[in-house]
């Protein structure tokens, strides 16, 4: 098969839609469309984005016929231990079962784990129903990324998280204005206490997503 056809069999085999595909790919619609027309063909950057998503080779893309190479030997399934809130925080709830994530993911992350997003507070990076995968860790090491906190040893909510001097402010990333950063000082009285679970380092789909 031709890149053309590789890329429609990718996009087949994972039920995605061309606006989806895109945002993997860090191009516009229009250029997926494009490359399904065979009227122009994916850059190097592209298709690297494609392959580490999925976990697959880059010449399962480029190369004719590349697609057979694509097997769900490239998932692997990850635990999914409960929920948790993008938006209000809500109390983690334990649920089982587990969901495929690409292998390259999971070994670039042992003991990671999938958490539900509830909430639409990280839609621009974390759309609501997906599950973030989380690498356990205590510490905010990368300040401004995403995180899975809990506030106040019960609560657990994922916002973008900040060091403070004497805290953490938690930032929203939303299309919806309304959502506003909140501070927690632990030099003002009664503040809750934050404990970081893990960073958000990818997320996937559920096989039952529906748009």
């Amino acid at each position: 098969m031709s890149i053309r056809q590789n890329i429609i069999a990718l996009r087949s085999k994972y039920n995605l839609t061309q606006l989806e595909l895109a945002k993997i790919a860090g191009v516009s619609r229009g250029a997926v469309s494009q490359w399904e027309g065979g009227f122009s063909e994916p850059r190097m950057g592209a298709i690297q984005r494609i392959a580490d998503h999925f976990g697959i080779t880059k010449s399962s893309i480029i190369e004719d016929g590349g697609m057979s190479l694509v097997s769900p030997s490239g998932m692997v399934d990850m635990p999914l231990y409960g929920s948790i809130a993008a938006g209000t925080p809500i109390d983690m709830m334990e649920a089982d079962g587990t969901c495929p994530v690409p292998a390259g993911v999971a070994e670039a992350h042992p003991g990671a784990f999938l958490l539900r997003v509830e909430g639409d507070s990280m839609d621009r990076v974390l759309p609501n129903g997906c599950y973030a995968v989380v690498a356990p860790c205590k510490e905010v090491e990368h300040d401004g990324k995403p995180y899975a906190v809990c506030v106040n040893g019960y609560a657990a909510t994922i916002k973008r998280v900040r060091r403070l001097a004497h805290g953490f402010m938690l930032v929203p990333d939303s299309t919806d204005p309304t959502y506003r950063p909140k501070t927690y000082d632990y030099n003002d009285d009664g503040t809750e206490e934050i404990t970081v679970i893990g960073e958000v380092v990818y997320y996937v789909l559920p096989l039952d997503w529906e748009f």
